[in-house]
């Protein structure tokens, strides 16, 4: 078995957020083309490893394209302490991170600061109280309110030592799947967003993430040696089933049809609810 190692792309996404702000976007897509093709090149060495993306730069996306604010789809945070397994509580970490981007991509101040609590709250019970308490977030947060360019950073920033906690105390595959419950739940609302108002460009997001899909199965396929993310990945392969046809060595643009945006929508839906709960 090979080691693997799982990276999130912290670095890209504080360029991709200083691009947003009126630097040169085409510069940061060659920038993020280049990090997932090395990760394929190392595919035949001994370490292996997979570039996943943070919930805040795949919010941005998203967001760009028309991702508009419907409070009531985020996951309450009255559920928190709901979550008491390791494993619920990895995935739901992902859920309320991709929901505090959410937030803040629409300048919904405290209901991000609402949402940093609960991520405090899980990640007690992760054992990454160090990464929260060293940062200040919350004083930082409440000290620029408002001012959305620093509180992606803040995010960013929060991405970036939480990485390296991880990879510190030997526990980097936790990681792929905090991302997993991320990346499902900002499907989840793209999906849900659209459905209140089609939108062609959010569409064309949705689509583009087959290929982030297929790098996150890999990832957690390879540490998962006890089997303990079977559901997960079989999740993940119901989701990945509405990508057919998808290529990701051809040239031409992969767009959803509505058909199967309806189908992915109700499956997301569905995958969602397991894991937050209803």
């Amino acid at each position: 078995m090979h080691k693997i190692t799982i990276k999130i792309a912290a670095v890209v996404i504080a360029t991709s957020f200083l691009a947003a702000c009126g630097g040169n976007q085409e510069e940061v897509v060659t920038e993020e083309e280049v990090i997932i093709e090395e990760a394929a090149v190392e595919d035949d060495t001994e370490e292996i490893t997979y570039v996943l993306p943070s919930p805040l730069q795949i919010a941005e996306l998203f967001k760009s394209s028309g991702l508009d604010y419907i409070g009531d789809l985020t996951n309450s945070v009255d559920k928190v302490d709901n979550y008491n397994s390791k494993y619920d509580q990895k995935l739901n970490y992902g859920v309320y991170a991709s929901n505090m981007a959410y937030c803040i991509m629409n300048n919904q101040t405290q209901e991000s600061i609402n949402y940093l609590a609960a991520l405090k709250k899980l990640s007690e019970k992760l054992w990454m109280t160090d990464v929260m308490g060293s940062m200040g977030l919350s004083k930082r947060l409440e000290a620029n309110i408002g001012n959305e360019d620093s509180l992606v950073y803040i995010m960013a920033d929060l991405q970036m030592q939480m990485d390296d906690y991880l990879e510190e105390n030997g526990m980097g595959y936790t990681g792929s799947i905090i991302f997993a419950g991320a990346w499902i739940e900002t499907m989840y609302l793209g999906a849900k967003v659209n459905e209140a108002k089609v939108n062609p460009k959010l569409i064309s997001r949705i689509s583009e993430q087959a290929i982030i899909l297929d790098i996150l199965i890999k990832s957690i396929k390879q540490n998962d040696d006890d089997n303990e993310f079977s559901e997960l990945l079989t999740d993940l392969e119901t989701i990945n089933s509405h990508f057919t046809g998808f290529d990701g060595d051809s040239d031409e643009e992969f767009i959803l049809s509505d058909e199967a945006v309806a189908s992915l929508s109700a499956d997301l839906t569905t995958i969602r609810t397991k894991i937050v709960g209803e």
